[in-house]
């Protein structure tokens, strides 16, 4: 076993390229399986004979018990042994996709997604910190961006695979199969972490703030609950109660973080970097973007199916134009961003706007015969924003955060990331399920999802003007 401080005085790993496969391979698993459900809704309604509320506690309690761990994830990594949790969080993975593929009804598919969430924050910080100790820094540069190629790929290759393997109808199992195609990828690479991945752990492991994780737990809960179950219960008196109760517990939470600071433990969030206004105004402007990204896929997905009445496979496919526009820009924006600096957010925030809006006009005016072909220059357009948004926005956030405080302030990122996606899905999704009600009209779908997405276009515009508040920096800065 080796510790941060002896990798970096060792010869390069031999296998490291190897390992790199490996944990990537488990990465993209987890990012995939947020998205690969939006797809499957309407299926996995009608088998389960789920309400919408269900379904979006199907794709939430995954975000929010992944989102709130990430950070103690990380922490048993560097106290137990990153490849360790990888192992554990690996198998856990495996197993909870297991019961996702056999769940007998909503609620075991949603406590499922839960675990699911739980073993992916477990196993996902240990790729970038398996990555650190591995990698000389020669090479970094090219193993992160491998890896930010991954983890973008994973957000519409999660749509366009869900809606085949589940038009498949693989053994005649409907959705089931986009759960328990995670097995056999799982027992793979934990046979093959075993063999190629080294142990190694901090030489000064910070200690787990159990007390932090349960009051964000608690938090986050109160709000995203009530958003979710509220709408169909009528909003009675106990989803007002628990969503008013969010404010004191953050407060709570922040008062709870000092005192653990002050006597000299780990809090599990570094209050001290939100006295950097860069990195302050950076997290608003990603819960912002993400809240509106990850409620995109869910609502079109409705949309398209339960509007249009299109099939799964004809849905999935619809997105691949969104996928080909989101590669080919996000790989170009390493080209763009030198002359562009963080303004590449600005075009990309920009575009994502203009493609939002001429989606909603040509919903308006073609209706119910509106093609999966009309919608190609739509999704080519929002496709590419996203993809010159997505690689900078990062880089953004963390640009002015020292290198003593890198790792916190990405664990503050990513966990505000994954709250953002479990928020979207439930405070947007919840306009829409709310405008349209009982109606099954595809004027009704077209008029939700018109209130649903000027939602997303005013949170792309106030990412566009917090992000103007930003200094410019060219891309060659860095994190510094």
């Amino acid at each position: 076993m080796k510790t941060e401080s002896a990798a970096n005085t060792e010869a390069p790993d031999p296998g490291r390229w190897k390992s790199l496969a490996v944990i990537l391979a488990a990465a993209f698993l987890v990012a995939l399986d947020f998205f690969v459900v939006n797809v499957s809704i309407p299926s996995i309604r009608t088998s389960l004979h789920a309400s919408f509320a269900e379904v979006q506690l199907v794709i939430a309690s995954y975000g929010l018990t992944y989102s709130v761990l990430l950070i103690s994830g990380g922490r048993l990594g560097d106290i137990y042994g990153r490849k360790k949790m990888f192992l554990w969080g690996v198998t856990a993975f495996t197993a909870a996709s297991m019961l996702c593929g056999f769940a007998p009804s909503a609620g075991f598919l949603i406590a499922a997604r839960a675990l699911q969430g739980v073993s992916g924050a477990m196993l996902f910080p240990q790729v970038l910190a398996i990555m650190q100790v591995t990698f000389p820094q020669s090479e970094r540069a090219k193993a992160f961006g491998l890896f930010g190629t991954v983890i973008g790929t994973s957000s519409f290759s999660g749509n366009v695979l869900g809606g085949l393997i589940v038009s498949a109808n693989l053994f005649d199992l409907s959705w089931r199969p986009i759960f328990l195609i995670n097995l056999p990828i799982g027992i793979a690479t934990v046979f093959a972490a075993t063999k190629f991945i080294k142990e190694s752990r901090s030489p000064k492991a910070r200690r787990l703030d159990l007390g932090g994780v349960a009051i964000l737990t608690l938090a986050l809960s109160l709000l995203l609950y009530p958003l979710i179950q509220g709408r169909e219960a009528g909003w009675p008196l106990w989803s007002l109660l628990c969503m008013a109760a969010f404010v004191p517990m953050l407060f709570l939470f922040v008062q709870y973080e000092k005192r653990v600071t002050a006597s000299g433990g780990s809090p599990l969030v570094e209050l001290d970097l939100f006295h950097d206004r860069s990195f302050v105004i950076g997290l608003f402007s990603g819960m912002c973007f993400f809240s509106g990204a990850a409620a995109f896929f869910l609502i079109s997905t409705v949309f398209l199916q339960n509007g249009l009445g299109y099939t799964p496979k004809e849905a999935g496919l619809t997105f691949a134009w969104f996928a080909i526009a989101f590669l080919g820009s996000s790989l170009a924006s390493v080209r763009i961003q030198p002359k562009l600096g963080s303004r590449i957010i600005n075009l990309g925030a920009a575009m994502m706007i203009v493609g939002l809006s001429a989606l909603l006009l040509l919903t308006a005016s073609r209706g119910a015969s509106l093609t999966g072909l009309e919608l190609a220059p739509v999704l080519l357009i929002y496709g590419t924003g996203q993809g010159f948004v997505m690689p900078t926005l990062i880089s953004t956030v963390l640009i002015n955060i020292k290198g003593h405080n890198a790792g916190s302030a990405s664990g503050v990122l990513s966990t505000v990331q994954q709250a953002s996606f479990a928020t979207g899905v439930a405070v947007i999704g919840t306009v829409f399920f709310s405008v349209l009600g009982t109606e099954t009209s595809t004027a009704a779908f077209i008029h939700a999802l018109r209130v649903a997405f000027s939602v997303n276009i005013c949170l792309l515009t106030t990412t566009f003007l917090l992000i103007l508040r930003i200094p410019r920096f060219p891309a060659r800065d860095g994190v510094r």
